[in-house]
């Protein structure tokens, strides 16, 4: 049989509605948030069944089987590709001399 991780929560609620106020983690906040309403508050303990718990080992290294040694294929290389010339851009009649003061 495998072995199951339990939880145990406590939740504070109302007697008489059921309403639940809050969920704690400890009994004695739940207890705290019930005495600041005693006679219309309750605790009730819950459990929580986890599933089994799987541990996942990876390895320390990465294997070194495939290493490449020698040079790099040409084939491995990406083309770089330039623009053979850049687009000439007109400038209006107004614009074409320079500004001079």
């Amino acid at each position: 049989m495998h072995k199951y991780n339990t939880e145990d929560y406590f939740s504070v609620r109302e007697r008489k509605t059921g309403r639940k106020i809050c969920d704690c983690g400890d009994f004695e906040d739940a207890r705290m948030i019930m005495y600041m309403d005693a006679p219309n508050r309750e605790i009730v303990k819950n459990k929580t069944l986890m599933s089994p718990v799987i541990d996942v080992e990876m390895p320390k290294a990465l294997p070194t089987t495939e290493i490449v040694h020698g040079s790099v294929d040409s084939s491995w290389e990406m083309p770089i590709k330039t623009p053979k010339s850049l687009p000439q851009i007109k400038l209006p009649h107004s614009q074409q001399e320079p500004f001079v003061v």
